[in-house]
Parts: C-alpha cells; structure tokens; sequence
C-alpha cells in the first residue's frame, strides 16, 4: 500500500516559465525609445546652434531711393532721360504756406511755365516754318484708367489738364510727366444760373467774394505739383472786372499761365459729337485753322473715342506737314 503525502502540492511547472511581454507591447516600447531619442538629439543640436555664432554674415544690399538731385542754376531745357520731364516740384520753386505748397518765381528769376513745360520736339529743314499744333486733353484724374491710356497712347507733345478734384493726385501727376507730358490745372469754374456747387465744392465764381475765390484758388494750386499753368472757362463764366478774375491774377505774379479754354476765340472742342467720323472732321477743320493763321489748339477729354482717333491723327501729322507742340509753346 502506497501512502500519499497531504504535506506539499503538486509542483505546477508553467508558474515558473518566464513571462514573456506580448508583440503589440513590444512594438509600443521600441517607438517611444525611438522618439526619446530623435528628441534628445535635435534638442542637442539646437543648444549646440543656439550657443555657437554663424560663421560668415552675408549682407544683404536692399535697393534705396536714389538722393534727389540738387537743382541746377538754369531752367531744364530738354526732358531728363528719354521722353519722360524731370521730376516735381523744384525746390526753388515753392512756397510753404499752411494749406500745402504752391508754385513761386525763383529767386534767379526762373518760372513754373517755363521750368516744368515740355520743350517742342527739334525739327529742321521745311518743318521748321510748318504751322503748328497743340492738343489740350481736359479732365485728367477724374477716370484713372482713361487718363492712363491717355498718357501712354498719345504723344508726348500733347498736354494734359489734371483736376484738383482727382484722387491720388500727386502719383498721377508723377506718372503723366513721366510720360513726357506736360500738365495744367484745371480750375473748376462755376456757371451762371446752375446750383451752387455745380462745378464741385471749390468752384470760383464771381458770386463768392474775392477772398474766398482766393482761397479756393489757393486750394486747387495746393493740390500737386510741377503744372505750366491753370486752364478753365474764365471768358465765358466769369466777368473781366469781377472776384473770380481778381483772384486769378495772382497767377502772372507766381510765374504760371493761364489759358482760357471758353469764349468764342478760345480752342476748338474737338469731340463735342462723339462720334468717330464727326471727331475726324473737327481733327480736318483744325488743321485748316493752323494753314490760316499757323498755330491752332484743340481741348478733347478722356474718352476712349478720343484717344483713339488722337492717336491716329497724329501718326501722320508730320507726313501732312504740320508740327504737333506742347500747349505752353503756343501760349508762349
């Protein structure tokens, strides 16, 4: 008979085989320690970076505004470069007064009309003695982008009159000289019978006292600068002896013309049909104005119809024998 001891339990052999941790578990450890470490070296590098100065400094050369070039003693009588007119304003040519800057007379005598107006193309033989022409586009600033097209289509030879209502007025003016054109100052000038405020807030007019004529005159030269002169509908909306004409004659004393555009002995209105055949016409009548007395000027706006037919009108003036001039030329 075999006796069987109660004392100790059978020996279990799978509680002492090792544990072993599952794939997945595995798998989790090896990508943290992985992590840990890419952590631990770009920290390194960073402090290393951090802590040591760069090798070479390259400097980096920014472009900076060219220093404006010191006045010369004598009037420019010839564009800058190419065909653009050299920049505005000349410093010796403005006065500081609280409501902005405004053209004067140097000191050595020099004039606006005659510092900023373009000079006339140089002809010679026959052409010389050829009658000529001038071109006043009326309204500038108003529409921005016609009066771009008409800056960059027309010849430099045609002047251009800039509203003191325009916005960003002093870059357009900017960009029409450096077109090569010359600019006037279109004065708003009020007609008898209309609302008040029918040619803007800033109109002359004889029905406003003469200073305050003075002043809004003083307002619009205020607006930009490097303009030959104020044009406008003086003759026809304005009396010889009234306020607003009083207060226009403060331009002869700061050096800058005045070019009526109204009345009947004024300028041909050259798109008052707009209408491509009517404008040619007008285009023809002028020409036979300047064969008559030699010299003839006419006003067009900014119409894209206008600038068109501007455009090829004057391609072939020289071939017809004629002379396309600034305005100021035949003012002169």
């Amino acid at each position: 008979m075999t006796l069987a001891t109660t004392l100790d339990p059978p020996l279990d052999h799978s509680l002492h085989k090792r544990q072993w941790p599952s794939p997945r578990l595995l798998a989790w450890s090896a990508a943290c320690v992985t992590l840990c470490a890419s952590l631990s070296i770009a920290g390194y590098f960073a402090i290393q970076w951090r802590n040591t100065p760069p090798e070479a400094i390259v400097p980096i050369n920014w472009p900076e505004a060219a220093a404006p070039a010191a006045p010369s003693s004598q009037p420019e009588l010839a564009p800058r470069k190419g065909r653009g007119l050299r920049p505005a304003p000349d410093p010796r040519l403005v006065e500081a007064l609280p409501l902005g800057l405004l053209p004067k007379i140097g000191e050595d005598g020099t004039r606006p009309a005659d510092r900023y107006a373009r000079p006339p193309t140089p002809v010679s033989g026959a052409m010389v003695d050829a009658p000529r022409l001038a071109i006043l586009i009326t309204g500038g600033g108003i529409g921005h982008l016609a009066t771009v097209e008409a800056m960059v289509k027309l010849p430099p030879d045609v002047s251009i009159a800039l509203s003191p209502y325009s916005s960003d007025i002093d870059r357009q003016a900017a960009d029409i000289r450096s077109e090569g054109h010359e600019i006037f100052l279109e004065m708003p000038v009020g007609k008898d019978g209309e609302p008040f405020g029918g040619a803007g807030p800033n109109e002359l007019g004889d029905r406003f006292d003469a200073d305050i004529n003075q002043t809004r005159l003083r307002w619009a030269m205020s607006r930009f600068a490097g303009y030959v002169g104020v044009s406008g509908h003086f003759s026809d909306r304005v009396k010889p002896d009234g306020n607003a004409m009083a207060a226009l004659s403060e331009l002869g004393q700061r050096g800058l013309l005045l070019f009526d555009v109204g009345g009947d002995s004024g300028p041909s209105q050259l798109d008052t049909d707009l209408q491509s055949r009517a404008m040619d016409l007008q285009l023809q009548r002028l020409e036979e104005i300047a064969r008559q007395k030699g010299q003839a000027i006419g006003l067009a706006g900014t119409t894209p119809l206008a600038i068109d037919r501007l455009k090829n009108w004057s391609a072939g003036l020289a071939a017809r024998g004629f002379r396309l001039v600034p305005v100021s030329t035949l003012l002169h």
